[in-house]
């Protein structure tokens, strides 16, 4: 018996003439996954969807492989199924052998039996030339599986169960449920971004967000201490990266201190050093940007949800760079955010305590601020900002995972 993982993608199919860019990139990325894993196995592009070629590899294996592939962005979902090829079986011919598809739907039914819930059977036949048409092939296969198994209520538009037949003029393949996968754009496609990333809920959410619309998404930190090279794996932000990068591929994360900020503010108590704060990280984070060709910067902000994230610090926070900052988390409500963190795998790390560095810079923050007053503050009392940004760029750390392996740690001015 051969297997294969067919992987479908919806949006993807929408694409015009540069439809096969976004297929083969998230061939690609879907090919790095299973090589990730530990499995050679060739990834196919077949009219509208995608095969992994699995092979005799036992059905344990693969279907581990399917629940790990789901989380790539890009695919609309995706099955293990059972593979007869069409030049081997000559199913397609004038008299076709269907034994063999009557065998596996019955072993099937048999393994997949739930007592008191229903099935139902989805037959395609993309190959007209096949002599025997889908309803004729379903009241069959139908009749297998009743002979067969103990299922016996039929519910055709909500079944809990479903057997899926797919006759195509390259092959049949027949497999169980579908796995919903996450859908969008496979990563790559649409550009670079840099997210500013807290050890909260917010901030990993909004990174997989942009993620899933296409982007590479590097991360940036500002800790509040110097960390050493060797615990750095075991910081609670370097582990947040970690579980994206098993979805996300290769991510880059970059932890820049920020006491030399906070020493300079300290000197002044300056009433919109929460602001001010937030306006120093987008400068760093821009100049990061530039080294790695990042278009935009995200941000987890949510429209009210603290102090900081009012229309008019918003407003402030965007006019200290002129590099586009997104907030793909803006409308959302904390409900809907922990719950993308609860599939994300993220949800116990980010409930792991940390003091948030916002929350250590300001205990009052100012609800209001204008952009042509702070310009004003930051002129008059810090007036090393230019060398304030250097000592933090100079001290930063570069951390890389690849799909969930650590690729190294270093130092960036070694």
């Amino acid at each position: 018996m051969k297997y294969r993982i067919i992987v479908h993608y919806a949006e993807l199919a929408l694409k015009g003439k540069n439809r096969k860019d976004f297929v083969k990139r998230l061939r690609k990325n879907i090919r790095r996954k299973v090589v990730s894993l530990g499995h050679d196995w060739e990834v196919k592009s077949i009219h509208d969807r995608l095969f992994v070629e699995v092979g005799t590899a036992p059905a344990e294996v693969a279907e581990q492989a399917v629940e790990s592939l789901s989380g790539i962005p890009g695919i609309a979902w995706l099955s293990h199924v059972h593979w007869f090829d069409e030049q081997k079986y000559r199913f397609l011919r004038a008299q076709p052998d269907m034994q063999p598809i009557h065998d596996i739907i019955s072993e099937l039914a048999q393994k997949t039996y739930q007592p008191g819930k229903t099935f139902a059977l989805d037959v395609k036949r993309s190959d007209k030339n096949f002599r025997i048409n889908s309803n004729d092939l379903t009241i069959q296969l139908a009749q297998t599986i009743a002979d067969n198994s103990n299922w016996r209520d039929v519910d055709i538009n909500h079944a809990d169960q479903y057997f899926y037949v797919n006759i195509s003029s390259r092959g049949t393949a027949v497999h169980t449920n579908k796995i919903h996968g996450t859908g969008g754009l496979p990563v790559s496609s649409t550009g670079r971004v840099l997210t500013l990333l807290s050890g909260g809920f917010d901030s990993p959410v909004a990174a997989w967000l942009m993620a899933n619309r296409g982007c590479n998404v590097d991360f940036i930190h500002f800790s509040a201490s110097h960390h050493n090279l060797k615990d750095l794996e075991a910081y609670k932000i370097t582990r947040i990266v970690r579980q994206l990068s098993t979805v996300l591929g290769r991510t880059r994360l970059y932890v820049v201190p920020y006491t030399h900020f906070d020493m300079a503010l300290m000197e002044h108590g300056l009433a919109y050093d929460l602001i001010l704060f937030r306006r120093f990280m987008a400068r760093v984070a821009d100049a990061v940007m530039q080294r790695i060709e990042a278009k935009a910067l995200v941000t987890g902000d949510n429209l009210g949800q603290v102090a900081s994230q009012t229309l008019e610090n918003i407003d402030s926070m965007n006019r200290a760079i002129q590099t586009p900052i997104l907030r793909p988390l803006i409308t959302y409500n904390k409900e809907q955010i922990i719950e993308h963190s609860n599939r994300l795998g993220l949800f116990d790390m980010c409930c792991e305590p940390y003091k948030d560095c916002c929350a250590l810079i300001s205990k009052n923050p100012r609800t209001k601020s204008k952009a042509s007053l702070l310009e004003k503050l930051e002129e008059n009392h810090l007036p090393d900002y230019d060398e304030i940004m250097n000592d933090t760029l100079a001290e930063m750390t570069e951390v890389v995972y690849n799909f969930g392996e650590l690729e190294h740690i270093k130092a960036t001015n070694e």
